[in-house]
């Protein structure tokens, strides 16, 4: 527990020492694979449901999953630019 505790304590530090050129180079890379696999997984879902949904829920469904995808990027967009 000790070795969990102190290694992401390291993480937190490295994490706090980085420049913001750096954090957008991270975030740069993060967020492209994170759209990969979003893409991905939605169209996988998709593909299962399509055959049985309406115009509207069809509609509904490529709205939301098209919002939805920016909720877990707004932190790492927000510690990319934080100084």
């Amino acid at each position: 527990m000790f070795i969990i505790k102190n290694y992401s304590c390291y993480i937190d530090l490295l994490m706090r020492t980085l420049n913001k050129r750096i954090r957008k180079f991270i975030g740069t890379i993060i967020i492209p694979l994170w759209l990969i696999f979003f893409i991905a997984t939605i169209s996988f879902i998709a593909e299962l449901i399509i055959p049985n949904l309406n115009q509207v829920y069809l509609f509904l469904f490529y709205l939301i999953s098209g919002i939805i995808w920016i909720v877990p990027i707004l932190p790492l967009i927000s510690w990319m630019q934080k100084d």
